[in-house]
């Protein structure tokens, strides 16, 4: 393939898929809802921003203490998610019913110990797997991580 070739739209179109499957896939650990799983993801993943690049925790058996983690207020959630709040509020409060969230004060976290289940250890291997796998897709359609200057988007 021709190394100045405008491939975006299959890249699009292959992380597109990829993305999608993964997140269908991810969604069954919430019995196949994939706005549980938008919810419950935006948390743990604030939580643990101030992890990003920290080689301590870089392992898949070294999950970040519950006091390193940054609490996300409800607020803040309503908002990454763009949906209604009473809605966001309902998932909220079924995830604080099952304790894989609490309310802290400044927000609410995802315990270290929800991610060392079974299930979520599982996840986390087949997510890891998935982005190698999505890597490899996107490779095979010509995406490189640097990518070749082509045209602007008006072009």
């Amino acid at each position: 393939m021709d190394a100045a070739a405008d491939n975006r739209r299959a890249v699009l179109r292959t992380g597109t898929f990829e993305i999608l499957a993964a997140l269908r896939s991810f969604a069954k650990l919430h019995g196949g809802d994939v706005f549980a799983l938008l919810v419950f993801t935006t948390i743990w993943s604030a939580n643990g921003e101030n992890l990003l690049g920290d080689e301590r925790y870089a392992g898949l058996h070294r999950i970040g203490p519950d006091k390193g983690s940054l609490p996300m207020t409800d607020a803040a959630l309503r908002k990454a998610i763009g949906a209604p709040g009473e809605i966001v509020d309902r998932y909220v409060e079924a995830f604080i019913s099952l304790g894989v969230i609490e309310r802290v004060p400044g927000g609410l976290i995802a315990p270290a110990a929800v991610f060392t289940s079974p299930e979520m250890m599982d996840a986390a291997v087949e997510f890891y797997e998935r982005i190698q796998g999505l890597g490899r897709a996107l490779h095979a359609v010509g995406f490189e991580l640097i990518e070749p200057e082509l045209p602007p988007l008006s072009a």
